[in-house]
């Protein structure tokens, strides 16, 4: 292995190690590091260079630790916050009960260009000054701004990377979902620069106060012709063309649809539209050899190389891929300027050390090990395979194969880990996408020469060349949808179990380097060779999924955290599984929920696949998420009360289910049947009198779970309209557990219903902050005056209720604990 490698791993742990503790620990890593370096020095004087070595290793790990504390602790506490929750006071900014609502003026650079999205646009700027009705205060730290209207189309353009703006803006901390399995997304936000999220009513308030530096404005302005060449020429072709060659070239991924991005994920070619060490070894690649056919070689190309590779860097606007991918080529290439012959191994394993050395939470970042592992990973497959036969016609497309296999195993774990996905179709995919990428790269670089140089009719001809190459990229991830057992979801891995991975490939690696003289040498190395298939499996298939859950005669229902929306996942007795609702959003938009929550949430119990699904109602905030459940977890039957026409989210995840081969059922008042040894019944809505045209609360599906001596009502939207209807229908048990109709809100939880339920809990799910203040403190005293205890999303994150028929007891995320005898 080479020297700089351990160096680089050993610099990794040290600060991964750093990240997670808390900076009140800091003189503990200083202490150790000054005592090794004491210790080094002795060492190294008494003649002991191995000891010197192993001190000087602790020193470097002890440095790492203390160097990832503090830049974890800065990110954490960006002075805006802390400014903004001094002066405003503790909670200001919470997302759970907001005391915030005036615009807090902020000034600062934008770090990246505008890009429009459904409902508006999106910025994202450095504060510098930040004002709350008087006079500005110097700051600092990232802000993602929202800004609200159409009126945003009109302006993005002027929101250019480095410019800077003034900003009037109702600012709060980033929303996180408390459930298990869901990674803290206000926490990886501060990792990457975001402290605090905020929205602005009008693109007409946001204003550009001053022009970015002579360099940045230049950027922009070759970015602008790349979006504006793109559009001209390819757009004409498909619009979804021109966002692909718009990726391509300067990493703009903001006109590619969810769809389309969800498609190339699945089928593992999604790296070749994000700019990173494919793209920038394809463009030194073309450096190098328009250099070599100039006549100009060695360390005049290297240093050639080096300038192009930097200049385009800055005109794509410094992405993290895009450094990452940029740092390794220019050190490469810096090595050979200086007649340095190393390995490209190194390379990697120094890049590596200087970007965590710059940007420790870079480490934090899943692109920066998909970067470096895949690199590292092709470099190895290179330095070990040979053709039988070289030269032959299928040498190419056999390298990029045992490419492919070399970068699916070293980043199976990291897959798994972060996005909870396998895939085995980029293994042959990528012997189309790889070649389409680079047929795009080229033709759309040449298209945007020619329409800067006023060639335009000539650039049409790229520009349709361009759309082909894309076109056949898309198409290739459609392989997955006929063989779609090629990907497939699974829980993220644990830790120690990736952490082993690696260390087990590493040792398979050092002991079956050429030459393997010795018999126990090629004996550890068989060992560890079967070992890591066998942990791959173990990643890949999670056998913890295959079977059904234990049998333990107790239901579970856990009303999940899904912000301002519904999500309850039931599991029976007898291991089956029930989803009710899916949270909000929309499976076309930026934020998908059932992908992002409810997903990792449901497979973190070690369930693969769901037994029913069930839709109350399809307003956005109950059915948001379905399309991805369908999709990812097959369910056997999706429920649905009453038929809306031409209802798009409806028609949308009946085509899910279809695909999915899900059988439909429709429920209706009446319908009784038994799960596991609970009784489901059905107490809403009647068979409609009229075809529905729009979605309407009052038609939700109310079910109630009645287990032994304990009932389950879950009410959906009801108001008390359909609640005083209810009344009658409801053989009240000894036990009655309420899911809070429509969120708390004062049309519903009549005092009628109350009176005649009496309910021993109330679960109530509602987004932190909301607009609507769900729940209304009037619902909450009516609760308190029947004596129920009251459950909320909003305060106590994911609530999971566990009876045996008897006996109740609820959990909460927080740690609140509740039981009835």
């Amino acid at each position: 292995m080479p020297p700089s490698a351990p160096l680089a791993l050993l610099l990794a742990a040290g600060l991964a190690a750093g990240i997670h503790l808390d900076l009140s620990l800091a003189r503990l890593p200083f202490l150790l590091m000054a005592m090794a370096v004491v210790a080094a020095f002795h060492a190294r004087l008494q003649g002991l260079p191995g000891i010197a070595r192993l001190m000087w290793a602790v020193a470097v790990a002890a440095g790492a630790v203390l160097h990832g504390m503090h830049a974890a602790d800065r990110a954490e506490r960006a002075p805006i916050r802390a400014w903004l929750e001094a002066r405003l006071g503790p909670g200001a900014l919470d997302p759970v009960a907001p005391r915030l609502d005036e615009p807090v003026r902020v000034r600062g650079r934008l770090t990246r260009d505008g890009a429009l999205t459904e409902d508006g646009a999106l910025i994202h700027l450095r504060a510098s000054h930040v004002s709350v009705g008087g006079a500005w205060e110097p700051t600092d730290g990232g802000v993602s701004i929202t800004v609200a209207g159409t009126q945003a189309a009109g302006h993005v353009a002027g929101w250019r990377a480095g410019r800077e703006v003034e900003v009037p803006a109702l600012l709060r901390r980033p929303a996180r979902y408390l459930d298990t399995g869901v990674p803290d997304g206000e926490r990886a936000l501060a990792m990457r620069g975001t402290a605090l999220v905020g929205t602005v009513k009008s693109a007409a308030l946001v204003e550009v106060r001053r022009a970015g530096r002579w360099w940045d404005e230049r950027a922009a302005d070759v970015r602008a012709a790349v979006r504006q060449a793109m559009a001209q020429h390819v757009g004409p072709h498909d619009p979804m063309s021109a966002a692909i060659g718009t990726a391509i070239l300067i990493g703009d991924r903001a006109a590619m649809s969810p769809d389309v991005v969800r498609r190339l994920q699945e089928a593992g070619t999604y790296h070749v539209v994000a700019i990173s060490g494919g793209n920038i070894a394809l463009l030194a690649g073309a450096v190098l050899a328009l250099l070599w056919a100039a006549r100009i070689r060695f360390a005049g190309a290297a240093a050639a190389a080096i300038l192009v590779l930097s200049a385009h860097a800055w005109v794509i606007g410094g992405g993290a891929s895009v450094v990452r991918a940029t740092v390794m080529a220019v050190i490469y290439l810096g090595l050979r300027l200086v007649d340095q012959r190393t390995a490209p191994i190194n390379a990697v394993a120094v890049g590596a050390s200087v970007m965590l050395l710059a940007s420790p939470l870079e480490l934090m970042n899943a692109g920066f090990w998909l970067t470096f592992g895949a690199t590292a990973a092709l470099i190895a497959a290179a330095a070990r395979w040979q053709a039988p036969t070289p030269g032959r016609w299928w040498h190419a497309p056999m390298a990029i194969c045992v490419g492919s296999l070399a970068v699916e195993l070293v980043l199976t774990p990291v897959s798994a880990y972060v996005f909870q996905r396998v895939t085995l179709a980029g293994l042959a995919l990528n012997l189309a996408a790889v070649p389409a990428m680079a047929m795009v790269q080229a033709s759309a670089s040449v298209c945007v020469l020619l329409d800067v140089l006023g060639a335009r009719p000539l650039a049409s001809v790229p520009g349709r060349v361009a759309h082909l190459a894309a076109q056949a990229l898309l198409e290739s991830g459609r392989l997955v949808d006929y063989v779609p057992w090629a990907t497939w979801r699974v829980p993220s891995p644990p830790l120690p179990l990736v952490a082993g991975y690696y260390a087990v490939v590493a040792m398979w690696w050092r002991w079956s380097v050429p030459p393997v003289d010795t018999g126990s040498r090629r004996r550890r190395a068989r060992a560890a060779g079967l070992s890591v298939v066998a942990m791959w499996l173990w990643m890949a298939v999670a056998p913890q999924t295959l079977a059904r859950a234990a049998i333990e005669n107790r239901l579970r229902v856990t009303t999940m955290d899904v912000g301002q929306g519904d999500a309850v996942l039931v599991t029976f007795p007898d291991g089956r599984t029930l989803m009710v609702d899916s949270g909000g959003g929309s499976p076309r938009g930026e934020f998908d929920i059932g992908d992002r929550v409810l997903g990792p949430a449901i497979r973190a119990r070690g369930i693969a696949r769901l037994d029913y699904l069930a839709i109350s109602h399809g307003d956005p905030d109950h059915i948001g998420g379905a399309v991805s459940l369908v999709r990812d977890f097959s369910p056997g039957e999706v429920w649905a009360g009453v038929y809306v026409a031409n209802h798009e989210p409806q028609e949308a995840l009946r085509a899910a289910a279809r695909g999915a081969r899900s059988a439909w059922r429709w429920l209706l008042r009446g319908d009784r049947f038994e799960v596991g040894g609970v009784e489901v019944r059905v107490h809403h809505p009647p068979p409609p009198d009229w075809e529905r045209q729009k979605v309407r609360n009052d038609d939700s599906l109310v079910f109630e779970l009645r287990h032994g001596a304990v009932s389950v009502l879950l009410t959906g939207d009801i108001s008390r309209e359909i609640e005083q209807e209810l009344v009658p229908a409801l053989d009240v048990l000894p036990t009655v557990i309420l899911k809070s109709p429509h969120h708390g809100s004062a049309t519903s939880s009549s005092p009628r219903l109350l009176e005649h339920l009496r309910p021993a809990a109330v679960l109530v799910s509602a987004g932190r902050g909301n607009p609507y203040g769900h729940p209304v403190p009037a619902v909450l005293e009516r609760y308190a005056n029947v004596g129920a205890e009251v459950f909320r999303t909003d305060r106590d994150g994911q609530i999971e209720l566990v009876t045996d028929g008897h006996a109740v007891e609820i959990t909460t995320y927080t740690g609140l604990r509740w039981r009835r005898p």
